[in-house]
């Protein structure tokens, strides 16, 4: 009885007051084939670390999906976009795990689904089930792999979550079956002159290529690299794991100087609030250009990410004397597995501090920044921007838009937060201000990338997260809809389903409704193929007789494309 009773209040202890340690957990493999990994946590992604593993299904879908604990279903989204349809299954040892990319669900799941779709009457749902509705036991099959939302290629999204936080952990701590002996790959070390740097006595960033194999690397090259003032550090690093050659990224990285260890970050937990200060973290050109993974070991003055266990002096690199200096870079995957890189910089003194930005057309981070002029506004929070920056601005007059093109900086440099644009409109014709909307050009201005907006007295307002051409367009086009295998009067009694192929110029489809007889059916949307499907199975039951079809697309401005058909079923 007394052991009852302290199982019981350990059980309840777990509840109240969080998690469980990562080693005391029991997680079964949410697959029943070998976990081989396409990415992992933490791995540098565009404007965002991974806060998952992606598991490969061997290029197929429909793979069984089991719960890794017991547990309930406390969240499905079913979406065309990021996860697709996904489930969240909460567990009573404080951890949520989360599955994305999913193609369908058994049928307990699916009858639960079904209804609320056609209580919202809307394919695309968020709903959160209660802990008695969806419940789970160890190794139940609650849902199928697929390729469902922003997803390349079939595999299973899996994250693990704190439950109270919402706090992503790195599932590789959770002792998953999962194989790898592989020490990670260091390829370079970027030395970065900062307030008053000079490397070689210039202002220019300088590569250091590394050279070695079995996690020992040195500079390639023994030329010497001379820094005067204040530097910077980063360390292009990556890992691989057995089974695969996919590109993944690393655990820990710990930066000695002369002996002193004075740097040191860890990915063991991310914030997703924080996690698009990865643009500040890595070196953002070096990624969205070529792919590469730098880390840096230094901080720019609006970067809120906690993934750093040691910075000195924010990562900034000085001395005072003119020395030869040993620098070593420590990398470490989850499992242990180390690599080295040891390198010198000799010192050549400090330098001036560098003259604080000024002018009119200067952002400061730590500040609201404003830009306004007679037919261009900006409106940006603080903390919008990762440093100070001096921008650049721009106007050209077009023929084919409602506004200038404005160019606004460049989009090379990355913006942390929305901020608002207006533009004001020239030669708008009366009677279509709800029409228009501000796009963003290509750099070669033959594509228009939509925005939105509000037309107000003259200007249209939005809000975009990142620098670039923006111009004023009205989108007077509805939806263009064409049936695929339907046709006024035909018997569909042999088809599965009825098809339609649709596509919008410009604003992009906002909504989608099906009626058969006057009452809402449901359809599905597939983006990557622009198709909708109205399936005819035991959620869209059509009976025997002739039946009217009504399908509505809209627009984002509003535009709206109507099909009407009779059938037979």
């Amino acid at each position: 009885m007394k052991g009852s009773i302290l199982l019981l209040f350990l059980l309840i202890g777990t509840l109240c007051f969080g998690q469980v340690p990562y080693t005391e957990t029991n997680f079964r493999s949410p697959l029943g084939i070998d976990l081989v990994l396409a990415g992992n946590f933490a791995e540098m992604r565009s404007n965002h670390f991974h806060t998952g593993l992606d598991i490969k299904t061997n290029g197929r879908e429909g793979y069984k999906i089991y719960a890794i604990d017991s547990g309930y279903i406390s969240r499905i989204n079913v979406s065309h976009y990021g996860y697709g349809n996904a489930i969240y299954v909460q567990h009573p040892n404080g951890y949520t795990s989360v599955y994305a990319h999913l193609s369908t669900f058994p049928k307990f799941v699916l009858d639960y689904i079904r209804k609320k779709q056609y209580s919202k009457q809307s394919e695309t749902i968020q709903v959160y089930p209660g802990p008695n509705e969806l419940k789970l036991a160890k190794g139940d099959v609650f849902a199928y792999s697929g390729n469902s939302g922003s997803s390349s290629a079939p595999h299973l999204h899996f994250e693990i979550r704190e439950t109270e936080s919402e706090r992503p952990v790195n599932p590789l701590l959770f002792n998953f079956d999962i194989k790898d002996d592989k020490k990670p790959t260091l390829l370079d070390v970027k030395v970065y002159p900062l307030e008053g740097g000079l490397i070689n006595g210039r202002k220019d960033t300088y590569n250091m290529d590394l050279k070695g194999s079995n996690g020992t690397y040195v500079r390639e090259y023994d030329n010497p690299v001379k820094i005067k003032g204040n530097v910077g550090l980063a360390i292009n690093a990556i890992d691989y794991l057995n089974g695969a050659g996919n590109k993944c990224g690393i655990y820990s990285i710990e930066l000695f100087l002369d002996s002193t260890m004075v740097f040191k970050q860890k990915l063991e937990k991310l914030v997703f609030a924080d996690n698009r200060y990865i643009n500040t973290h890595s070196d953002y050109l070096e990624y969205r250009l070529k792919k590469q993974s730098y880390h840096k070991s230094f901080k720019a003055e609006n970067n809120k990410l906690d993934i750093y266990e040691l910075m000195l002096n924010d990562g900034r690199i000085s001395f005072e004397d003119s020395l030869s200096h040993s620098f070593m870079y420590v990398v470490k995957d989850v499992y242990g597995n180390t690599s080295k890189a040891t390198f010198t910089l000799i010192s050549q003194g400090l330098s001036a501090k560098e003259d604080e930005l000024i002018g009119s057309n200067v952002l400061d981070a730590s500040q609201r920044n404003e830009v306004k002029m007679d037919d261009f506004e900006v409106i940006m929070n603080k903390n919008t921007v990762y440093d100070d920056l001096k921008y650049e601005y721009k106007k050209e007059v077009t023929s084919n838009s409602y506004a200038p093109i404005h160019k606004f900086h460049n989009d090379y440099i990355p913006v942390q937060q929305y901020f608002v644009l207006r533009l004001k409109t020239t030669n708008l014709p009366s009677g279509y201000e709800n029409k228009s909307l501000i796009v963003e050009m290509s750099k070669s201005n033959k594509v228009a990338y939509a925005k939105g907006g509000e037309y107000k007295d003259g200007w249209v307002e939005t809000e975009v997260r990142s620098f670039g051409n923006y111009t004023v367009k009205i989108d007077t086009v509805a939806p263009k809809v064409s049936p695929l295998n339907i046709s006024e009067g035909k018997n569909m009694s042999k088809e599965g389903e009825i098809r339609f192929k649709m596509a919008d110029n410009l604003s992009g489809i906002n909504s989608y409704n099906a009626y058969v007889d006057g009452k809402w059916i449901l359809s599905y949307y597939n983006t990557r193929k622009g198709t909708l499907t109205i399936p005819f199975d035991e959620y869209n039951v059509v009976s025997s007789g002739t039946h009217t079809l009504n399908i509505k697309v809209e627009d984002e401005r509003s535009n709206l494309t109507e099909l009407t058909y009779k059938f037979v079923k």
